[in-house]
């Protein structure tokens, strides 16, 4: 019987092309968007409507994809703003929205997801972590803190839910090298960020470093083709750069993780304003 998958924030991106693949592959597949009937693009997949900052939207949309698929055994959750700035520069107001969307909105799917899947007796909650959940990055608290925070909720999830069959997943991937322009519509400097501050130039360095990345969200997507197929799964899965940097993280005194980071920042500056 071919499994059926919500991939919650699936209008573009990694969760547009994992859809796609997965439809090839032969899964049912849901993708989330917050308004399908005012879009004119095309989906390879029934796209669903969830605002992911409305715990009752969560619940409809969740309802509604049960409703029309009989159950749901995959859930991965897409969700990624980002801003860069420093803490300075970032008001109240966009750490909030960021976490409002990036963690909390997953806090929403994965407390609606689990009454669902333990009354149909098993299902996968996956869930989308990235380098910056594993290292702090200047420039990036709000959006890096989000992520450990993610990590950290997942793993208390995973305890939770270990004697039950749900299994409770984070993915770790880098930044991916994807066909759209530099940075994408994920990706800006806060409102505080004046013309000469050096946030810009750590965006055109991590549009640089995207550029160059060897991951493609085509690769992620395999991989977690694999994890959804895989019986015994294991609680995280770093891909790429992140496997060096979880054991750098683990293992290493600060003044490594200093140095890593103080190259990370002085190549950033290097770029022109």
């Amino acid at each position: 019987m071919s499994k059926t998958v919500l991939i919650c924030g699936a209008s573009g991106g990694l969760g547009q092309v994992m859809g796609e693949m997965f439809v090839e592959r032969g899964l049912t597949v849901y993708g989330t968007m917050r308004a399908p009937e005012q879009s004119n693009a095309q989906y390879a997949f029934p796209m669903v409507a969830m605002d992911a900052t409305d715990e009752a939207s969560v619940a409809r949309c969740l309802q509604d994809v049960k409703e029309q698929a009989g159950r749901i055994d995959v859930i991965v959750n897409c969700f990624n703003n980002m801003i860069l700035g420093t803490v300075e520069e970032t008001s109240m107001e966009e750490f909030q929205n960021l976490y409002n969307v990036n963690l909390f909105g997953m806090v929403r799917v994965c407390k609606a997801a689990v009454p669902f899947m333990r009354a149909q007796g098993s299902g996968t909650i996956i869930n989308m972590s990235s380098a910056g959940g594993i290292l702090a990055v200047p420039f990036l608290s709000a959006y890096t803190s989000a992520k450990f925070a993610i990590e950290t909720f997942t793993e208390a999830l995973y305890h939770e839910l270990r004697r039950e069959p749900i299994d409770v997943v984070i993915m770790q991937p880098v930044a991916m090298r994807m066909d759209r322009p530099e940075t994408g519509h994920h990706i800006g400097a806060v409102t505080g960020a004046g013309p000469q501050s050096p946030t810009h130039k750590m965006i055109k360095q991590m549009a640089k470093d995207t550029a160059e990345s060897k991951l493609t969200p085509e690769m992620v997507s395999e991989r977690i083709y694999q994890v959804i197929h895989t019986k015994k799964k294991k609680l995280r899965y770093p891909m790429d750069r992140a496997v060096m940097l979880g054991r750098i993280k683990r293992l290493a005194p600060q003044s490594v993780i200093d140095r890593l980071i103080g190259g990370l920042v002085a190549s950033a500056m290097k770029q022109a304003a």
